[in-house]
């Protein structure tokens, strides 16, 4: 059961490591607009990212909620795909990382989250 914290709580801060790069990266293509939203949703992760190392259970829920939305905002866009055809490696390394971060969190926080709440 620790181990499986241990690697849930990686994969959050892990996931908030990959953001601050994606904000850093995205800061000269995206309009300001768009990258002022990414640092928020950023902002929010660390905090989730927080909680978590202080040890607050319900921020699990926090990061699951991320997770999703995180998914469901980038997983649509066509140019997070073009990333790998246009010869972008990079990019398209940092986006299908995160998103394979996501889908990991959204399997592995509601295992945790379970095998927490059985005595």
């Amino acid at each position: 059961m620790v181990e499986l914290r241990k690697l849930v709580d990686l994969c959050v801060y892990a996931s908030v490591a990959l953001g601050v790069l994606f904000v850093y990266v995205a800061s000269s293509v995206v309009p300001t607009w768009l990258l002022y939203s990414l640092a928020l949703g950023e902002v929010a992760y660390a905090s989730a990212a927080l909680a978590v190392w202080r040890g607050y259970r319900n921020a699990y829920y926090a990061v699951l909620a991320l997770a999703v939305l995180v998914l469901a905002v980038s997983l649509p866009q066509p140019e997070h795909y073009e990333f790998a055809s246009n010869g972008q490696l990079g990019r398209f390394v940092i986006f299908a990382a995160g998103s394979l971060l996501q889908v990991c969190l959204l399997v592995m926080v509601p295992v945790y989250l379970r095998r927490r709440a059985t005595p």
